[in-house]
């Protein structure tokens, strides 16, 4: 996939220097967050102010991809009938960036959070404008070093040039 090549090329180039990427202390955690709440979930339902919402937040365009430098990206990715705004990034300590991003889409859009009051998860649904747009947060280990990968999912197609899951392959 498209996220998971670029992330190579970025581990690629930063071990040719001899520099980790991965910090994960609290302002890089909460970075991170501030991205996807912001960006992601901002932008759902129909995910058309996407690009505009993540040149605002400073990310970098790279090719069909945002970045964050220097190793988180954001793209849109068709999968399955839904639209995914993902936000794959270093987690160091996965545990503290999931309660990071919880908190902060807790902070921005909790009037909005539609599951159990006291059982979020690492799937957390919300309604924006009226449509369900789902967080999921999967922990993924890449190269020895622990990732996160967030995406906000809602049924229907992605706007514009959107890349396909089996294109990104």
């Amino acid at each position: 996939m498209i996220r998971l090549s670029f992330i190579s090329v970025i581990l690629a180039a930063q071990a040719a220097a001899g520099q980790s990427i991965l910090e994960g202390g609290p302002e890089w955690r909460a970075k991170r967050a501030e991205v996807f709440s912001q960006v992601c979930m901002a932008a759902a339902p129909g995910f058309a102010t996407l690009d505009a919402r993540a040149e605002s937040a400073g990310l970098e365009r790279v090719k069909q991809s945002w970045v964050l430098a220097p190793e988180a990206v954001v793209n849109l990715m068709a999968h399955d009938g839904f639209c995914s705004c993902f936000l794959t990034a270093g987690a160091p300590d996965q545990e503290a960036m999931i309660a990071a991003i919880h908190a902060r889409l807790m902070a921005d859009w909790g009037d909005s959070y539609t599951g159990l009051p006291n059982g979020l998860a690492s799937v957390a649904p919300f309604e924006r404008d009226g449509v369900e747009a789902v967080s999921i947060l999967e922990r993924r280990k890449f190269d020895g070093q622990n990732w996160l990968e967030a995406r906000i999912s809602v049924f229907g197609a992605c706007p514009g040039p959107d890349v396909d899951a089996e294109d990104a392959k």
